[in-house]
């Protein structure tokens, strides 16, 4: 077996729970199409934000380029 060159999910895990959550909204319904809560977005919205993340992180991965968790941490030094 080949040994991982990159933990993606744990170098990107913010990246990733952020996809996660917008998954876990649309899920259970949480679109302002449905709720008409404002908080929660319409459905056009939350895809094209989902469709943005995937992107970004993709592009993250592919060119080695730092995590939001990296880019914190270099803040915070």
């Amino acid at each position: 077996m080949s040994e991982k060159i990159v933990d993606v999910t744990g170098k990107y895990s913010l990246e990733i729970q952020s996809i996660a959550n917008k998954l876990n909204q649309l899920e259970n319904g949480r679109v302002y199409d449905l709720t008409k809560v404002q908080g929660d977005g319409y459905l056009f919205n939350n895809i094209s934000q989902l469709k943005k993340m995937l992107g970004e992180l993709i592009y993250k991965i592919e060119y080695g380029k730092d995590s939001a968790e990296d880019e914190m941490s270099k803040i915070f030094k």
